[in-house]
């Protein structure tokens, strides 16, 4: 399952100024970091409700570059495709507007490890000490962390 964030937003200074919205994508095997303009997220918005209901999307206001309703709009954004990313049939055709593979969409088969583990963990380990394969001061060390002021 992935994650979607809106970290920031930028100017960016081309023959017509705008701003890019940085999307950042984190799930089990990617971290991957998008930037999209506003006309974007909106023509995804108009794709999405004509096959989804979706939530309120932020306004366009012409002309205005006021850090705080920049900062309103990235999370009225963020807000919007972390809905939207809630629901399955949506949260494909956001991963694909964004440009990441689907880990949602993955079988439990893709999701198995295919090496030995490294480190295997007794859910019993407290209950049969004689199977603890950890030396005493380690569980000590552990247990004082968790359990003293």
């Amino acid at each position: 399952m992935s994650d979607v964030f809106i970290s920031k937003y930028r100017l960016v200074q081309d023959a017509k100024p705008h701003y890019v919205y940085t999307v950042e994508v984190l799930g089990n095997s990617v971290h991957q970091i998008v930037e999209k303009r506003y006309s974007a997220f909106h023509a995804l918005h108009r794709e999405l409700r004509k096959h989804f209901t979706t939530p309120a999307f932020p306004p366009k206001r012409v002309r205005c570059s006021q850090p705080k309703v920049l900062e309103q709009r990235r999370q009225g954004l963020e807000h919007y495709l972390q809905t939207m990313m809630k629901f399955g049939p949506s949260r494909a055709k956001i991963m694909n507007f964004l440009g990441v593979p689907d880990d949602g969409n993955r079988s439990e088969a893709a999701n198995t490890v295919s090496h030995r583990p490294v480190f295997r963990v007794y859910l019993n380990s407290c209950l049969h000490p004689s199977h603890n394969k950890l030396p005493d001061i380690i569980t000590e060390g552990v247990l004082s962390a968790l359990y003293t002021h």
